[in-house]
């Protein structure tokens, strides 16, 4: 654990972050080879597997008789200042 709560910590610089847009991105999974840009990878293969995850969670907990709703799913909305 002490491994994880370093990486957390870590933070990019934003041209540092900038910099990987466009870069080649291949993922081993097993024997399987998946070839991705960065943006094709935040796209098409981590934003969905964090939505499943996260809405496969809501879905046990709910299940469960946990008293939460879609403003617990949602969080904390962003709206501008009027």
């Amino acid at each position: 654990m002490p491994q994880l709560r370093r990486r957390r910590g870590t933070q990019r610089a934003p041209l540092e972050v900038d910099g990987w847009a466009g870069k080649d991105l291949d993922l081993q999974i097993g024997p399987r080879r998946l070839a991705f840009t960065s943006e094709t990878f935040i796209l098409s293969f981590s934003l969905p597997n964090f939505h499943f995850h996260a809405v496969t969670a809501y879905d046990i907990l709910r299940s469960h008789g946990v008293p939460i709703g879609k403003r617990d799913y949602e969080g904390q909305l962003r709206t501008r200042t009027a």
